[in-house]
Parts: structure tokens; sequence; C-alpha cells
């Protein structure tokens, strides 16, 4: 029975330590103005029959290295949240707003909730915690990539599946 809570432990301990890391890293930077959403439960509100979208507010050259499935680019500095399909988006069960870690996310999330959206989510450690939890992530042609765009070197430590890209 030891041996078997030991292995448990072990098993789930990176987990554990992940999700404080990204709790101590998002309290730095972020007001948690909206709510967050994790990896695990985007995914299966995704699989589900449930209206999720996802919005990417990175930079065109990250969203071309790595995506979640079906995200729409909204990208951030260059972000108009009037050119968005309104109707699309009031009708989605979630709105799933995410970044490399969830900072620039959290952003434009406000302004979404600042527009009406309803059912607005800041995808808690990003595209990050997505790759982290061995979700798939697609390039620009639709193909699934083990690259994942990082935004800068510093970033790359967070990334423990995948292959970190930065300019």
């Amino acid at each position: 029975m030891k041996n078997i809570l030991i292995l448990f432990l072990l098993a789930i301990g990176p987990v554990v330590f992940a999700q404080q890391d990204w709790d101590a890293l998002l309290d730095k930077y972020n007001k948690s103005s909206v709510p967050y959403i994790t990896a695990q439960e985007a995914a299966a509100a995704w699989s589900t029959d449930e209206k999720v979208i996802f919005l990417d507010a990175r930079e065109i050259e990250e969203f071309e290295t790595s995506h979640l499935p079906q995200a729409v680019f909204v990208g951030y500095d260059d972000f108009d949240s009037d050119e968005l399909p309104r109707q699309t988006l009031e009708q989605a069960d979630k709105i799933i707003v995410y970044c490399t870690v969830g900072v620039r996310s959290e952003d434009i999330g406000e302004i979404l909730l600042k527009k009406g959206y309803q059912n607005v989510y800041n995808l808690k450690g990003g595209i990050l915690s997505w790759k982290n939890a061995d979700f798939i992530v697609y390039d620009r042609n639709g193909q699934p990539t083990g690259k994942v765009h990082v935004y800068g070197p510093d970033w790359g430590r967070w990334l423990t599946r995948g292959i970190p890209v930065h300019d």
C-alpha cells in the first residue's frame, strides 16, 4: 500500500507543482479580472456539445506556429473588438481567450467583458498549459505540430512538452 501511495504522489507531484507555479506567475502579472479556465476544463467543454470559441490573443507569427483547435486569430497589438463576429460570440456557451501564458489574454478578455460579452474565460497558463496537458496544437496549415511559440526565451521554461519556438 505504501508503494502505491508513493507512486501516486510521484505521478501527481509535477501537476500540483506546475499548478502552483502558474498561480504564482499569473498573480505576478494579472489582476484576475477575467475568470480562469484550466486546459482540462477547456478541452472538456470543447469536446462536448457546448459552443466553445477559442480566441487567440497573440501575434500572427505565434498563431501560425501553433494554435488551439479551430482558434480564431484576434491578435493583441492590433486587436479590434468591432471586427469580431458578434452574433457568433453571443451564441457561444464559452468564449475562451488565450495567449502564451494568460497575461495578454486577460487584457483582451477585459475588453470583451466591457463590450457586454458573457461567459468570457482566460485560459490559465495559455497555450503552454494546453500543450503541457498533452493536448494537440496546430500549425498554419491546420496540421498537428509539436512546436509551440513561447513568445520569448524566458517563457520557454514553462513549456514541459513540445518544442519551444520564439523569434
